[in-house]
C-alpha cells in the first residue's frame, strides 16, 4: 500500500481516538503524585489515600465478620466545580461483586436545572452510564457496540473515562471515543449550573465470601484512579 494511503488511514484512526481535550485547555487536575491527599481540592472519606501515586479507595471491615462498609469516597464538592467542558479520569475498577465503584459529577444542589453524569461499575468487565435530571435517573449498561474498549478486564488496567457536557447535549466517552450521547430536549434540559467532581466505592451489608476476593485478609480490592483533569 502507497505510503500516503497508509498515512491517511493513520490520521483517520488517529481521530477517532482523540478525545475532546484536543482542543480544550487544561484549567485543573489532580496527578496523586503527592504522599497525602490534598485536602484544599478534595473532601475525603475513610479508607481513601494515596498509594504508588494513585488514589486508593478502599473497602473496609466491618463491625463483624464478613461485613464490609464503603470507603465513603472523595469529592470537590465545595472546593471545586466547572461549567461546561470535559472532565477525564484514569480508573481501574474492580473485578468481584458486592461492592460498587463509580465516577461521577454533579451539580451542588438538587434543584432545577440540575444535573449529574456518572459512570458505574458493580465488578467485573460491565460498566453503565447515567443521568440525572432533579429527582429522575436515567441510567443504562453500554452496548457491545457502543462500548469501545478492548477485551481486558475494567479491573486489571486504567482506563480513560470522560465526560463532557454543552447548552445542548450530555455525552460519555471511554478512552478517548464518544460511548453515548443525550441531547437536549424539553424533558431533558441542561444545566447552567458547575458540576463537582466524586468517585466513590461503597459496599453491601454483606459483601461476600472472603474466597471471593483476590486477597481474603484485606477484602475486597481497591477502586484506584491514576488521574483527573478539567478541560474547557
Amino acid at each position: 500500500m502507497h505510503l500516503s494511503r497508509l498515512l491517511s488511514i493513520f490520521l483517520c484512526v488517529a481521530s477517532v481516538w482523540a478525545g475532546p481535550e484536543q482542543s480544550l485547555k487544561l484549567v485543573w487536575s489532580d496527578e496523586f503524585n503527592d504522599k497525602e491527599i490534598d485536602k484544599t481540592k478534595w473532601n475525603v472519606g475513610d479508607g481513601v489515600k494515596i498509594v504508588d501515586g494513585q488514589l486508593s479507595l478502599e473497602i473496609l471491615p466491618g463491625a463483624k465478620p464478613m461485613f464490609w462498609r464503603g470507603s465513603g469516597g472523595v469529592n470537590t464538592r465545595g472546593k471545586f466545580s466547572s461549567k461546561y467542558g470535559y472532565i477525564e479520569a484514569s480508573i481501574m475498577f474492580v473485578q468481584t461483586g458486592g461492592h460498587g465503584c463509580g465516577f461521577g459529577i454533579g451539580n451542588e444542589d438538587n434543584r432545577a436545572p440540575s444535573a449529574g453524569m456518572g459512570f458505574s461499575n458493580g465488578g467485573g468487565d460491565s460498566v453503565g452510564v447515567g443521568l440525572s435530571i432533579v429527582n429522575e435517573e436515567r441510567g443504562r449498561g453500554l452496548s457491545p457496540k457502543e462500548n469501545p474498549m478492548p477485551r481486558q478486564a475494567y479491573s486489571k488496567k486504567f482506563y480513560r473515562f470522560g465526560f463532557q457536557w454543552t447548552p445542548n447535549d450530555y455525552r460519555w466517552y471511554l478512552d478517548g471515543r464518544l460511548a453515548y450521547t443525550i441531547r437536549i430536549s424539553p424533558s431533558i434540559p441542561t444545566t447552567p449550573k458547575p458540576m463537582f467532581i466524586s468517585f466513590n466505592h461503597n459496599g453491601l451489608p454483606e459483601a461476600g465470601f472472603l474466597k471471593s476476593f483476590p486477597d481474603p485478609a484485606r477484602g475486597p480490592e481497591p477502586m484506584r484512579v491514576d488521574w483527573v483533569r478539567v478541560y474547557q
